[in-house]
């Protein structure tokens, strides 16, 4: 078998994380495998597990991209009240959003993919709220965390 380019590698994984993140928003983080992900990239299991030995490692290599997700959806420049509203219509939106956080509540309460990601993910979110906003958003992200959680439960 000739080696496969470093575009073609590339692109492999890209495909690979495409997947893990779609299947990860909506299976969940049980419901997501390397079966799952081989059945809808087409990438044998071993190739999967090539590029992604462990499954939270599929969290860290997602972990900007889920960040940019959250931060791109959320009012930055304005008051800390829009910020909040911003925040609860996208959770009553029910898209990826309400995911990526349903997502890390999972992970936070469960400890799978102890890699910290979600709460890294979490804490990132607040420090560039807060620095695009330049306050300190402390209250704020414990009440939008809080309502979020009794949120996903619905």
């Amino acid at each position: 078998m000739p080696k496969r380019s470093k575009a073609q590698t590339q692109q492999t994984i890209e495909t690979i994380l495409d997947a893990a993140k779609q299947q990860l928003l909506t299976l969940g983080y049980e419901g997501m495998s390397y079966t799952t992900l081989s059945e809808a990239t087409g990438v044998s299991r071993t190739g999967i597990s090539h590029h992604f030995p462990r499954k939270q490692d599929f969290m860290a290599a997602l972990e900007p991209v889920l960040l940019d997700s959250l931060m791109g959806t959320l009012e930055t420049d304005g008051t800390v009240n829009q910020l909040m509203q911003s925040w609860m219509q996208a959770m009553h939106a029910d898209g990826e959003f309400k995911a990526i956080l349903r997502l890390c509540f999972y992970l936070l309460i469960s400890g799978k993919a102890d890699n910290g990601v979600a709460f890294r993910c979490l804490r990132k979110l607040q420090a560039d709220c807060e620095k695009q906003m330049n306050t300190d958003l402390t209250v704020a992200f414990s009440q939008l965390l809080g309502a979020s959680l009794l949120m996903c439960r619905q």
